[in-house]
């Protein structure tokens, strides 16, 4: 590893930028606001580093240097080269850099939608262990998304085909995915899914049930918290494993 201070020049981050390969998705805003703090004077040279790894691909500062290259401006910034490939989960944890943002750079497809349907199973694991979601961190979800990469290319599929059948959107497509990772992404759980949401309608059934229930929140005739959705899901499951047999009414036990 390798740590000097340069005057990054346009020319400069030109030449970085053109060994790289697989970065972060541009953010327009980010980079816009870069651009005009650099052409009003207002970029401080603040010590913040460029990094980059033994590839030549920059784990930081993507949006530095392309500001700098359409700013036509020069900094002094501690460059740093010749890092593991293998550090991106640890660098800008703390705002900048998005779980989404982790996924996509390792190469993962679906990166936010990915990133919110493990967030959702990992808060639940952690919540059985009396942990708070906060725990889950970025390189928690890269873990995971590393161990189960099968598995979760398949839950994505059946999640975009039970998500395009909706016709008015009562789960939001990583809800969905949380389920389908919660109960087995098989066909049955997707048809289960696809009975609640809608597409397939069985009436007076607990499916159906928890269908007018969350049609209704949908509407705002009726207000359902997400533990209240919850709960009227897993009952309907219990239900729907046992036959899906015609009810009245579905009781939830709230704790």
């Amino acid at each position: 590893m390798k740590a000097e201070v340069k005057r990054v020049t346009p020319e400069l981050a030109t030449q970085l930028l053109s060994k790289n390969s697989n970065n972060r998705k541009v953010k327009k805003n980010t980079l816009t606001f870069y651009i005009n703090q650099m052409k009003s004077g207002n970029w401080k040279e603040n010590g913040e580093g460029i990094i980059i790894d033994t590839h030549g691909v920059i784990k930081d500062g993507q949006h530095r240097l392309m500001a700098i290259v359409e700013s036509k401006q020069s900094y002094l910034m501690p460059i740093i080269s010749g890092v593991s490939p293998f550090v991106m989960d640890t660098i800008d944890t703390g705002s900048n850099r998005s779980a989404s943002d982790v996924l996509y750079l390792e190469g993962h497809k679906n990166s936010t939608l990915l990133a919110s349907i493990i967030k959702l199973i990992l808060v639940d694991k952690l919540a059985v262990n009396g942990a708070k979601y906060t725990n889950v961190s970025n390189k928690n979800i890269l873990d995971f998304a590393e161990k189960n990469t099968v598995s979760l290319k398949a839950i994505i599929k059946n999640v975009t085909e039970i998500n395009s059948l909706q016709v008015v959107k009562l789960l939001t497509p990583s809800i969905i995915g949380y389920y389908l990772h919660k109960y087995g992404n098989n066909e049955n759980t997707a048809y289960f899914l696809k009975q609640i949401t809608g597409t397939f309608r069985i009436p007076n059934t607990s499916t159906d049930y928890v269908f007018k229930k969350l049609s209704r929140n949908k509407t705002g005739e009726e207000r359902l918290s997400l533990t209240d959705k919850q709960l009227y899901i897993e009952k309907a499951y219990e239900n729907f494993l046992q036959g899906n047999k015609e009810i009245n009414y579905l009781r939830i036990n709230r704790k």
